[in-house]
This record gives structure tokens, sequence and C-alpha cells, in this order.
């Protein structure tokens, strides 16, 4: 589209301050292009760290999933936020402590919602393939499906 990237931050403070654009969605929205020509999605996304060690999140999970990588991120509705993705490497947690790992499992929710229910944000982020850099997150409610 002959329009350069630039940073855009979508989320500071924890409010939605932007959308990425690309010509045709931003003049459908009255708008100008965030120079998303490929299709308006996050070519580096970079989540800022928070204040909670990694150590802390496990430590005061009763009951809960350490997700390290899943299949099918990005195959949800835009729209709703509805989502489902395969674990494809996590481990349970319980009473605090890293119990083993787990197969077979699904994760399920809404985008939205589990924005909404962030628990805690790890105080070190790590990339996560070539164009993701994030802290761990701790979401408080999501379902989890497993055969």
């Amino acid at each position: 589209e002959g329009v350069p990237h630039q940073v855009t931050p979508l989320i500071e403070h924890g409010l939605v301050k932007n959308f990425l654009y690309d010509l045709d969605t931003a003049a459908r929205a009255g708008t100008k292009t965030t120079g998303n020509g490929i299709g308006c999605s996050p070519t580096n996304l970079v989540i800022k760290e928070g204040n909670t060690p990694f150590e802390e999140m496990v430590k005061n999970t009763k009951e809960g999933l350490l997700v390290h990588n899943v299949l099918g991120l990005g195959q949800g509705n835009p729209i709703s936020g509805e989502f489902s993705v395969n674990v494809l490497l996590g481990y349970k947690i319980e009473k605090g402590e890293i119990v083993g790992r787990v197969k077979d499992v699904m994760l399920a929710g809404n985008t939205y919602d589990a924005l909404k229910n962030i628990a805690a944000i790890g105080d070190k982020a790590e990339w996560a393939g070539a164009s993701l850099l994030t802290p761990p997150i701790q979401i408080a409610r999501l379902s989890v499906v497993a055969r």
C-alpha cells in the first residue's frame, strides 16, 4: 500500500487506545491507516512487563493450568472474541506447585473477558516466536476442556 509501518499502542493502562487499519479499513472507519497493509494484524506485538514474579503467580494458584504453547491462536472470532485453542505444552498447577504435564487439553473463552480477568502480569518478558514479546500473564477464569 506504500504506507510505512508505525508503532501503534493498542492498550495502555488497561484501556483500548488504538486499532490497526489498512487503507481499506481506515476509509470505512473514517480514520487514518496505521500502516498495516498486509492485513490488520500486528507484525510485532510487545506486551509491557508487570510487577509480579512468575514464581509468585504459581505459588498463588490453588488450581490452574500453566500454558506454554498453543495451536490455533488467531483462529477465533475477532468480532465476538470467542476462541478455542489446543494446548500443545501445558502443566497442571495444584496448591501453588507445578505437578505435571497435561495432554489432550483445550482452552476456550472470550478474548474480551480474558482481558478483563487478568489477575497478574509477570515482571520478565520473553520472545515467543519471532514476533511476540510477552511476560507471563495470569488470567483468573478460562474454560479448560480435557478428555
